[in-house]
């Protein structure tokens, strides 16, 4: 497959054309291009009993980090009272890592590619292990600036943790049960955040000593660094056949300078990939100003007591831990991605509706974004990898994919804030319309991202997991050089120029918000 802009020649589209019977691919399943249709072998998968006992212990690696973050929220009393802090000095301590998120999702990438993503996997933990323990010193000591400290050099690995989970899920379950181990993975995290908040005021009162609240957490990163090293074990013992391949070795495959390929790493990312993550500007925002003021909404439009509040609130996070690897399953067993993304955006629009604009039982709008929820983020998980067509640069897209999404809550953070604060009543009247009107831009979205899906990809996106792999592997057979999947330039300057703005942008107001709270608020003991 060709990594450069380029024209297709006549006999490539020649013989497309003879392939698939016309020059853009047709939609139905039962016209799929030939290439499917040809009696060949299926892409090898690596045997169960390899992919299994991998999942089983990838699957815990981010499990400290994740404990270690949620545990947070439930103890703003306690920190405020052990340590004499602020509400600026916890606002903080609660976004220590909110600054680095912009651009070491990128460099995580790019590094998690090109060395591996189990050395990524080890080095991230040592990371999370230094950075719990300094934090929980705090405890002992009563000291800010340890937790602070601490805060930020766990950021350092728990944000490259989760991406080094997925790279090693696309090489063990590529062309099986990817979107179900995507799906598994997304609520196995979300378990760990339910049990991490009702467990840290309890955990807090242990032999009157709230210092067990960061020291548990600490304890279970420390077993997840251990367990990193079991996998790297484990990955020398299988045959190496089915061991993940080192970057280096993938890219001198494809001609591509070692020496060079981590600074080119962003310019080998394929058309459509950047188009995607362009066109989704806020849309992953608009879903965070719901989820943080949904308790506020309830008290502020029902007079919802604020306990009520936040029971209603938490019961959202309860179905998706069933119906996310469930939404995984289908899109491995029937595809049809870019369908959910519509349909989420619609529940979305009918939740945002409900809860801002009625006075309806807040259960209701609750429960409807319970299911979209469920398939939210996960079908932009399972998306990129078809994007990508290759796992070789997996890594460095879901490190672009989470710098976009980062500067989207960061920049929708601040700008709801300001709309509400225009409001003489403290209203989400407006706030509400805003994230609506976001959304309904992403209900056109799901169309649009089909039709080019057709023209650029011959529908890989609405193929099973086990389909597009395979179409993917004799399209590169028959040296296709279809459009998706070439690189553009132009195209490439547009979108890093655009998350360049939206990264100072994000600093910008992410800097002014805090200031402002510094201000504006003085020490409570």
């Amino acid at each position: 497959m060709k990594r450069e802009d380029s024209t297709p020649s006549p006999s490539k589209e020649a013989n497309l054309d003879t392939l698939s019977g016309e020059r853009h691919l047709p939609a139905e399943e039962d016209h799929l291009p030939s290439l499917l249709d040809e009696n060949v072998e299926p892409p090898r998968t690596i045997p169960l009993k390899y992919r299994l006992v991998a999942f089983v212990m990838i699957v815990f690696f981010s499990s400290g980090s994740s404990y270690a973050q949620a545990v947070i929220s439930p103890l703003k009393s306690t920190l405020r009272k052990e340590l004499g802090i602020n509400n600026a000095q916890y606002g903080a301590i609660a976004s220590a890592d909110n600054l680095i998120n912009a651009i070491l999702p990128i460099i995580g990438g790019i590094g998690i590619d090109y060395w591996g993503a189990t050395y990524a996997a080890i080095i991230s933990s040592v990371f999370i292990l230094i950075g719990t323990i300094i934090s929980s010193l705090s405890a002992n000591t009563g000291s800010f600036g340890l937790m602070l400290g601490g805060r930020i050099i766990m950021g350092f690995g728990s944000t490259i943790i989760e991406t080094t989970q997925n790279k090693l899920y696309a090489h063990w379950f590529h062309g099986s049960q990817l979107g179900l181990t995507f799906g598994i993975d997304v609520a196995w995290n979300r378990v760990i955040s339910i049990i991490a908040k009702a467990t840290a005021v309890p955990l807090s009162n242990v032999n009157g000593w709230w210092g067990w609240a960061l020291w548990i957490p600490t304890i279970l990163c420390a077993f997840n660094l251990v367990l990193c090293c079991v996998y790297w074990f484990y990955e020398r013992k299988v045959p190496k056949a089915y061991r993940p391949v080192l970057g280096r070795e993938a890219y001198s495959k494809e001609g591509w300078s070692k020496r060079k390929f981590p600074i080119r790493a962003l310019g080998n990312l394929p058309m459509f990939f950047w188009i995607f993550c362009a066109t989704q500007v806020l849309q992953n925002g608009s879903v965070g100003v719901y989820t943080s003021n949904l308790a506020d909404i309830q008290t502020q439009t029902r007079g919802t007591s604020a306990l009520a509040a936040g029971y209603n609130s938490s019961l959202q996070g309860v179905i998706p831990i069933v119906l996310t690897p469930a939404v995984g399953w289908f899109f491995d067993k029937y595809g049809w991605r870019m369908a959910f993304v519509s349909s989420t955006a619609a529940l979305y629009i009918v939740v945002f509706v409900l809860i801002g604009l009625t006075t309806v039982h807040p259960l209701a709008p609750i429960l409807i974004s319970s299911f979209a929820l469920s398939s939210n983020a996960i079908t932009f998980l399972c998306t990129i990898p078809v994007l990508l067509g290759d796992d070789a640069l997996l890594g460095t897209a879901i490190g672009v994919w989470k710098a976009f999404q980062n500067a989207n809550s960061t920049i929708m953070d601040v700008a709801a804030g300001a709309i509400q604060d225009k409001s003489s009543t403290n209203s989400y009247d407006a706030v509400i319309y805003f994230i609506i009107a976001i959304k309904c831009v992403e209900f056109i979205l799901g169309p649009v991202y089909d039709y080019l899906d057709g023209r650029w990809l011959g529908h890989s996106l609405r193929m099973s997991e086990d389909q597009r792999v395979e179409f993917r592997e004799k399209a590169k057979e028959a040296e296709l050089d279809l459009p998706g999947w070439r690189v553009n330039k132009k195209v490439l300057y547009v979108v890093l120029g655009q998350l360049t703005c939206m990264i100072i942008v994000a600093y910008v107001g992410y800097r002014t918000k805090r200031l402002s709270k510094d201000k504006a608020q003085v020490p409570t003991m």
